[in-house]
């Protein structure tokens, strides 16, 4: 994956202010009408990598995308990127080997009444998931156009419905944890804690 802050020229912890002003310069220095040669190329990478660090949910996104890229590099292959039926087998792999990296999970809170409480009872969770964008297959461009589903990142966000099983007699505070790992996601545990109304 093209790294947009080299791009711009730009460093990863540049404000929105930088980012605005760098791309200012490279859209005057690359814009096929100022610059009147065959820039265009150079013009759409730059103005891909704008679109994609000026907001601030795409930028958070593409970060996480890039950490994790840069983690797993020596795991990169044209294999997972043309062939989306082998990403999820790779997200899988390079999960299992940073497990350690991944652990950090997701909180909820889950109000029963006090006979819930005492009978036990299912409750249903959506859980925000990221996955492999199925137009792109995770490479953030289709061909050598941005990937419009995705934003650039080559992920998208679902949620996964989940039934929780809580078990009579649960108490004021507890919680329970566990992970889901659905087909094109990588693992992702969640936090319950319980609140008694």
């Amino acid at each position: 994956m093209r790294d947009y802050y080299d791009v711009l020229g730009v460093a990863p912890g540049a404000g929105a202010e930088e980012i605005k002003r760098a791309y200012r310069q490279l859209a005057r220095r690359y814009h096929p009408d100022i610059s009147g040669d065959e820039r265009g190329a150079a013009f759409l990478e730059v103005s891909r990598a704008y679109e994609v660090l000026r907001d601030p949910q795409r930028r958070r996104a593409y970060d996480v995308r890039l950490i994790d890229g840069t983690r797993a590099e020596w795991m990169a292959d044209e294999v997972a990127i043309d062939f989306p039926s082998v990403s999820s087998v790779l997200d899988r792999m390079r999960d299992s080997f940073f497990r350690g990296e991944r652990e950090a999970a997701l909180l909820a809170e889950v109000v029963l009444s006090p006979q819930e409480a005492f009978h036990g009872t299912f409750v249903p969770l959506h859980v925000p998931l990221r996955r492999t964008c199925p137009r792109c297959g995770g490479r953030g461009e289709v061909w050598a156009d941005w990937c419009a589903a995705c934003g650039g990142v080559g992920e998208i966000s679902a949620l996964e419905r989940v039934r929780l099983r809580l078990p009579a007699g649960v108490r004021e505070g507890a919680t329970f944890r566990f992970s889901v790992s659905p087909r094109s996601a990588p693992r992702t545990f969640i936090e319950v804690r319980i609140t008694i109304r």
